[in-house]
Parts: structure tokens; C-alpha cells; sequence
């Protein structure tokens, strides 16, 4: 899997933080929790709400603007589970944050 390096170090996300990336056109979420990091798209499906700027909470991020809830690991909707959004895969090397931005896994549950 072709990785791409965010610039990021670890202490750049504090647990329970989360980031923005850009990365051309594409937007993605950086979450970390007690469990790790998770990447997902950062577009809520709804109305386009940034869901970086959410709460994350029981791994989780429940949208700003209509809180709808999408969980980090698989990227479904909580509140309707047919919809999903897209997560990507993130690895840590050398303490700096990578995240396979060209394979995202978007399969409907």
C-alpha cells in the first residue's frame, strides 16, 4: 500500500484530538483515541459539515452540524447504517503519521 507521509509526529494529535488533512481535492479527518488513529473522510454526507471539528467520544464522531454520528473504525453512520463514508489506513513510522490516501475503504457494511 502506497502511504503518504503527513509531516505529523505523534504528539502533534493528542488523544482525543483530531486534524484536517488536505490532500489535493481530498479531505480527511485525523482522529486519535485511547486506541489509536483513525483516518475517514472529513465531509459529512448530510450537509458537508467538517467532522474533524466534531465530538469524539466512545469511537465516534458526531457531526457539528446535525449530529449524525459515524464510527471511526468502519466509517458507518450510526444513526443509518446503510451509509458509510469512506476510512483510510493509518500507520506510524518513526513516530511521524502516514495515511494511505489512495485506497480507501468504502465498502457498505
Amino acid at each position: 500500500m502506497p502511504f503518504t507521509d503527513t509531516s505529523l509526529k505523534l504528539d502533534d494529535v493528542p488523544v482525543g484530538g483530531s486534524r484536517c488533512l488536505e490532500f489535493g481535492d481530498l479531505q480527511i479527518g485525523l482522529f486519535r483515541n485511547a486506541d489509536g488513529f483513525f483516518a475517514i473522510d472529513n465531509t459529512c454526507p448530510h450537509r458537508g459539515a467538517p467532522l474533524h471539528q466534531g465530538v469524539v467520544s466512545d469511537g465516534q464522531v458526531t457531526c457539528p452540524w446535525h449530529q449524525w454520528q459515524f464510527q471511526l473504525g468502519d466509517g458507518v453512520c450510526r444513526n443509518i447504517p446503510n451509509i458509510k463514508i469512506p476510512t483510510y489506513a493509518v500507520e506510524v513510522r518513526d513516530g511521524t503519521i502516514w495515511i494511505d490516501v489512495n485506497n480507501p475503504q468504502e465498502k457498505a457494511p
